[in-house]
Protein backbone atom coordinates (compact mmCIF):
# COMPACT_ATOMS: atom_id res chain seq x y z
CA UNK A 1 0.00 0.00 0.00
CA UNK A 2 1.44 3.67 -1.09
CA UNK A 3 0.63 7.01 1.24
CA UNK A 4 -0.82 8.55 -1.43
CA UNK A 5 -3.91 5.83 -1.31
CA UNK A 6 -4.55 7.17 2.00
CA UNK A 7 -7.07 9.20 2.56
CA UNK A 8 -8.41 12.35 4.59
CA UNK A 9 -10.56 11.71 7.47
CA UNK A 10 -8.69 8.16 7.63
CA UNK A 11 -9.05 6.99 11.76
CA UNK A 12 -5.38 6.67 12.79
CA UNK A 13 -3.88 5.30 16.47
CA UNK A 14 -0.60 6.80 17.49
CA UNK A 15 1.91 4.97 19.73
CA UNK A 16 5.51 6.58 20.65
CA UNK A 17 8.42 4.50 20.27
CA UNK A 18 10.62 5.15 23.28
CA UNK A 19 14.58 5.09 23.12
CA UNK A 20 14.88 1.12 23.56
CA UNK A 21 13.17 0.73 20.46
CA UNK A 22 9.77 -0.66 21.78
CA UNK A 23 6.11 0.75 21.75
CA UNK A 24 4.48 2.95 24.39
CA UNK A 25 1.37 0.78 25.67
CA UNK A 26 -1.16 3.68 25.60
CA UNK A 27 -2.31 4.52 21.96
CA UNK A 28 -3.56 7.63 21.47
CA UNK A 29 -6.47 8.27 19.03
CA UNK A 30 -5.63 10.58 15.98
CA UNK A 31 -7.07 11.25 12.19
CA UNK A 32 -5.32 11.60 8.45
CA UNK A 33 -5.14 15.60 7.30
CA UNK A 34 -3.87 15.27 3.83
CA UNK A 35 -0.63 13.64 2.21
CA UNK A 36 2.33 15.58 0.74
CA UNK A 37 5.20 14.39 -1.13
CA UNK A 38 8.16 12.38 -0.49
CA UNK A 39 5.68 10.43 2.40
CA UNK A 40 4.89 13.52 4.36
CA UNK A 41 1.86 13.34 6.44
CA UNK A 42 -0.32 15.48 8.37
CA UNK A 43 -2.28 14.33 10.96
CA UNK A 44 -4.13 15.60 13.93
CA UNK A 45 -2.39 15.75 17.07
CA UNK A 46 -3.35 13.69 20.09
CA UNK A 47 -5.91 14.03 22.31
CA UNK A 48 -5.71 12.82 26.24
CA UNK A 49 -8.14 13.84 29.15
CA UNK A 50 -9.95 16.35 26.62
CA UNK A 51 -6.68 18.42 25.76
CA UNK A 52 -4.00 18.24 22.98
CA UNK A 53 -1.28 16.31 24.01
CA UNK A 54 2.34 17.60 23.65
CA UNK A 55 4.45 15.43 20.86
CA UNK A 56 7.56 17.24 20.91
CA UNK A 57 9.30 17.43 17.59
CA UNK A 58 11.61 14.66 16.51
CA UNK A 59 9.33 11.92 18.68
CA UNK A 60 9.29 8.56 16.67
CA UNK A 61 5.53 7.05 16.24
CA UNK A 62 4.16 4.19 15.30
CA UNK A 63 0.74 4.82 13.53
CA UNK A 64 -1.71 2.11 12.53
CA UNK A 65 -4.85 2.08 11.10
CA UNK A 66 -8.06 -0.21 9.47
CA UNK A 67 -8.10 -0.20 6.18
CA UNK A 68 -10.33 -2.58 3.89
CA UNK A 69 -10.59 -5.00 6.99
CA UNK A 70 -7.31 -5.74 7.70
CA UNK A 71 -5.25 -3.62 10.17
CA UNK A 72 -1.74 -1.71 8.85
CA UNK A 73 1.32 0.06 10.54
CA UNK A 74 3.74 2.40 9.71
CA UNK A 75 6.62 4.34 11.59
CA UNK A 76 7.36 7.68 11.29
CA UNK A 77 9.04 11.15 13.09
CA UNK A 78 7.58 14.30 14.05
CA UNK A 79 9.04 17.41 12.35
CA UNK A 80 6.88 20.05 12.97
CA UNK A 81 3.83 20.96 14.40
CA UNK A 82 1.18 23.35 13.25
CA UNK A 83 -2.18 24.64 13.75
CA UNK A 84 -4.74 25.60 11.00
CA UNK A 85 -8.18 27.00 11.66
CA UNK A 86 -7.67 26.12 15.32
CA UNK A 87 -7.08 22.45 15.00
CA UNK A 88 -3.59 21.46 16.17
CA UNK A 89 -1.69 19.32 13.47
CA UNK A 90 1.20 16.93 13.56
CA UNK A 91 3.81 17.24 10.60
CA UNK A 92 5.24 13.62 10.15
CA UNK A 93 7.97 12.14 7.98
CA UNK A 94 7.05 8.20 7.44
CA UNK A 95 10.36 6.31 7.77
CA UNK A 96 8.90 3.01 6.81
CA UNK A 97 6.77 1.36 4.22
CA UNK A 98 2.98 0.58 5.36
CA UNK A 99 2.99 -3.27 6.48
CA UNK A 100 -0.20 -5.06 7.28
CA UNK A 101 0.09 -6.35 11.28
CA UNK A 102 -2.28 -8.31 13.31
CA UNK A 103 -4.10 -6.25 15.88
CA UNK A 104 -3.10 -4.84 19.17
CA UNK A 105 -4.60 -3.17 21.95
CA UNK A 106 -7.05 0.00 21.06
CA UNK A 107 -7.44 3.38 23.11
CA UNK A 108 -10.16 3.22 25.35
CA UNK A 109 -12.43 6.28 25.65
CA UNK A 110 -14.17 6.20 29.02
CA UNK A 111 -17.87 6.85 28.43
CA UNK A 112 -21.71 5.47 29.57
CA UNK A 113 -23.30 4.31 26.76
CA UNK A 114 -26.40 2.07 26.68
CA UNK A 115 -25.75 -1.55 26.09
CA UNK A 116 -28.20 -4.74 26.00
CA UNK A 117 -26.54 -8.06 26.55
CA UNK A 118 -27.47 -11.83 26.79
CA UNK A 119 -25.33 -14.83 28.06
CA UNK A 120 -24.69 -17.39 24.95
CA UNK A 121 -23.74 -20.88 25.20
CA UNK A 122 -20.90 -19.92 22.20
CA UNK A 123 -19.81 -17.61 19.47
CA UNK A 124 -22.33 -19.70 16.72
CA UNK A 125 -25.42 -19.90 19.44
CA UNK A 126 -28.34 -18.04 19.47
CA UNK A 127 -30.60 -17.38 22.29
CA UNK A 128 -34.54 -16.32 22.92
CA UNK A 129 -34.05 -15.16 26.27
CA UNK A 130 -34.58 -11.28 26.87
CA UNK A 131 -31.71 -8.97 26.53
CA UNK A 132 -30.19 -7.10 29.83
CA UNK A 133 -29.76 -3.60 30.24
CA UNK A 134 -27.00 -1.54 31.31
CA UNK A 135 -24.05 0.80 30.60
CA UNK A 136 -20.36 1.03 29.41
CA UNK A 137 -17.86 2.58 31.66
CA UNK A 138 -15.22 2.42 28.70
CA UNK A 139 -15.05 1.58 25.01
CA UNK A 140 -12.40 0.89 22.16
CA UNK A 141 -12.10 -0.74 18.80
CA UNK A 142 -11.07 -3.78 20.60
CA UNK A 143 -14.13 -4.18 23.33
CA UNK A 144 -16.11 -2.86 26.21
CA UNK A 145 -16.43 -2.54 29.84
CA UNK A 146 -19.72 -2.72 31.23
CA UNK A 147 -21.28 -2.25 34.52
CA UNK A 148 -23.47 -4.70 35.60
CA UNK A 149 -25.26 -5.89 39.05
CA UNK A 150 -24.88 -9.04 39.19
CA UNK A 151 -21.72 -11.06 37.94
CA UNK A 152 -20.83 -12.94 34.95
CA UNK A 153 -18.13 -15.73 34.54
CA UNK A 154 -15.14 -14.60 32.82
CA UNK A 155 -14.72 -16.82 29.23
CA UNK A 156 -18.70 -16.35 28.80
CA UNK A 157 -19.99 -15.09 25.74
CA UNK A 158 -22.21 -12.02 25.25
CA UNK A 159 -24.49 -11.72 22.61
CA UNK A 160 -24.38 -7.82 22.53
CA UNK A 161 -26.14 -4.14 21.46
CA UNK A 162 -24.16 -1.19 21.88
CA UNK A 163 -26.45 2.24 20.88
CA UNK A 164 -23.66 4.88 19.40
CA UNK A 165 -24.90 7.03 16.14
CA UNK A 166 -26.39 3.81 15.27
CA UNK A 167 -27.07 0.37 16.87
CA UNK A 168 -23.88 -2.09 17.26
CA UNK A 169 -24.36 -5.48 17.31
CA UNK A 170 -21.43 -7.84 18.33
CA UNK A 171 -20.75 -11.27 20.38
CA UNK A 172 -18.69 -10.98 22.89
CA UNK A 173 -16.23 -13.04 25.05
CA UNK A 174 -15.78 -11.69 28.89
CA UNK A 175 -12.15 -11.52 29.97
CA UNK A 176 -12.43 -9.75 33.26
CA UNK A 177 -14.44 -9.63 36.20
CA UNK A 178 -14.04 -6.79 38.28
CA UNK A 179 -15.98 -6.65 42.18
CA UNK A 180 -16.40 -2.63 43.16
CA UNK A 181 -15.01 -1.91 46.63
CA UNK A 182 -17.86 1.13 46.55
CA UNK A 183 -21.06 1.07 44.54
CA UNK A 184 -21.65 3.02 41.24
CA UNK A 185 -25.05 3.57 41.94
CA UNK A 186 -26.76 0.67 41.36
CA UNK A 187 -24.05 -1.73 40.12
CA UNK A 188 -21.78 -3.73 42.32
CA UNK A 189 -19.81 -5.35 39.16
CA UNK A 190 -17.83 -4.69 35.99
CA UNK A 191 -16.55 -7.11 33.48
CA UNK A 192 -14.15 -6.28 30.45
CA UNK A 193 -15.77 -7.84 27.04
CA UNK A 194 -14.05 -7.97 23.88
CA UNK A 195 -14.54 -8.33 20.61
CA UNK A 196 -15.16 -11.78 19.48
CA UNK A 197 -17.37 -11.36 16.42
CA UNK A 198 -17.97 -7.77 14.56
CA UNK A 199 -18.73 -6.73 11.43
CA UNK A 200 -15.21 -4.74 10.54
CA UNK A 201 -17.26 -1.71 9.08
CA UNK A 202 -18.99 -1.61 12.96
CA UNK A 203 -15.79 -1.54 14.33
CA UNK A 204 -14.79 1.30 11.74
CA UNK A 205 -17.85 3.42 13.53
CA UNK A 206 -16.68 2.56 16.84
CA UNK A 207 -13.19 4.23 16.29
CA UNK A 208 -14.50 7.27 14.14
CA UNK A 209 -17.19 7.99 16.98
CA UNK A 210 -14.29 7.05 19.66
CA UNK A 211 -12.32 10.41 17.95
CA UNK A 212 -15.17 12.56 16.94
CA UNK A 213 -16.38 12.51 20.93
CA UNK A 214 -13.03 13.50 21.93
CA UNK A 215 -13.14 16.51 19.12
CA UNK A 216 -15.52 17.96 21.16
CA UNK A 217 -14.50 17.64 24.84
CA UNK A 218 -11.49 18.93 23.11
CA UNK A 219 -13.48 22.25 22.10
CA UNK A 220 -15.49 22.08 25.29
CA UNK A 221 -11.95 22.66 27.05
Amino acid sequence: MKYNELGTGLKLEIRFIKDDGKKTDRPFASELEWVEENNVLYIAAPIYEGRVYPVPIGSEIAVSFIKDNSFYEFKAKVIDRENKENLAILKVQALTSIEKIQRREFFRFDVNLPVKYRVIESVNKKSNEEYTETVTRDLSGGGISMRLKEPIETDKYLDCELFITCKIKFIGKVVRLTKYDILHGPYKYEIGVCFEEIDESLREKIISYIFQEQRKLLKKG
